[in-house]
């Protein structure tokens, strides 16, 4: 009997595993979401590495110098504020109008999943259990 209950413990704790690992950028992509329609930069923050982003959209050692200090005022919590403050939505409408349709998250790993648009992917990397945005790949216009 006691066997039994442990058997039954361990692919509960499996079930409960492989949904998270399944379910998780889809939960993360409907918070962000959430977050942004309501205004709130703050929990929309909490999605993003900011240093990660920051060191990412550097323009290389030389570029850095001069783009540090603009990439550093562009990607940061209280521009993210700026930008959520003055395209707040009224009436907590959709996002369907600003172009952010259904988004599939496609994993490229057990710690990254991608999200694609048609000028950009968005890679997300785990953080802990949640995950964090920490990249934006351009693409160049076809």
């Amino acid at each position: 009997m006691r066997k039994g209950r442990i058997w039954i413990l361990a692919t509960l704790l499996a079930l409960l595993g492989a949904g998270w690992w399944f379910g998780s950028p889809w939960w993360t992509l409907w918070r962000m979401r959430e977050a942004a329609q309501a205004g709130d930069a703050q929990a929309l923050a909490a999605y993003i590495d900011f240093p990660a982003l920051r060191e990412q959209l550097g323009l290389g050692p030389l570029g850095g110098l001069v783009a540090g200090p603009a990439v550093d005022a562009l990607v940061s919590p209280k521009a993210l504020e700026l930008a959520l403050g003055s395209g707040r939505r009224s009436g907590g409408g959709s996002a369907s109008g600003s172009g952010a349709k259904d988004v599939d998250p496609v994993r490229t790993g057990a710690s990254e999943f991608r999200v694609r648009s048609k000028r950009s992917d968005l890679v997300f990397r785990r953080h802990g259990l949640g995950w964090k945005l920490e990249e934006i790949r351009l693409r160049s216009a076809p």
